[in-house]
């Protein structure tokens, strides 16, 4: 059995034991993955969207101590982006 599964199985396991997605998510924080992993895993775990996963991860108990930080991170990403999309329509304009 791959690594891959082998981790895919113990979670199935917890989460037949307690029920509790919040306990799998604290389990992967504290198996040192990263908040970027944990969404792959449970992602993948649970069989949800990138999307659905990224909410669980991002809205636990688990990770809160990083949420209001996570956010203000992905909203200058995104303004960002917008200026960047601006900023290239108006050279389009201008050609």
């Amino acid at each position: 059995m791959n690594k891959d599964n082998e981790l895919t199985e113990k979670l199935n396991n917890m989460l037949t034991e307690s029920a509790d997605q919040e306990v799998v998510i604290k389990f992967l924080r504290e198996s040192n993955y990263s908040k970027a992993e944990s969404i792959g895993i449970v992602k993948n775990t649970f069989g949800i969207s990138y999307d659905e996963a990224q909410d669980m991860i991002h809205n636990s108990q688990t990770w809160s101590d990083v949420k209001e930080r996570d956010a203000k991170i992905m909203n200058e990403f995104f303004d960002i982006l917008e200026k960047l999309g601006s900023e290239e329509s108006d050279d389009t304009m201008c050609k």
